[in-house]
């Protein structure tokens, strides 16, 4: 969702509960939804974007196939979306 200098904020899913998620986005149910982490700067190690590279399809793209809208429609972040790929973090070891 941003980065600023104090770390990243990001709205998502754990991906063990993806798939879980995606079934109910296609029925258009409710149930597990999507949280905003915060991370700080001194956290984060890397960020990864995610996108559909040969023949391995990304999770966005996937999401959009199985239910017909988007991941950021999902999040309630379409308004302010810049670009249609998410981006994952992974956090530094304490």
């Amino acid at each position: 969702m941003s980065i600023l200098p104090a770390g990243i904020a990001i709205r998502g899913i754990e991906l063990t509960a993806f798939e879980d998620f995606l079934r109910q986005e296609a029925r258009r149910e409710t149930g597990l939804g999507l949280v905003t982490l915060f991370y700080p700067i001194s956290r984060v190690e890397r960020m990864e974007l995610d996108e559909t590279v040969g023949g391995l399809e990304g999770i966005a793209d996937r999401f959009r196939r199985e239910t017909g809208r988007s991941i950021q429609d999902a999040a309630g972040l379409a308004a302010r979306s810049v670009s249609s790929r998410s981006v994952s973090s992974r956090r530094k070891p304490r």
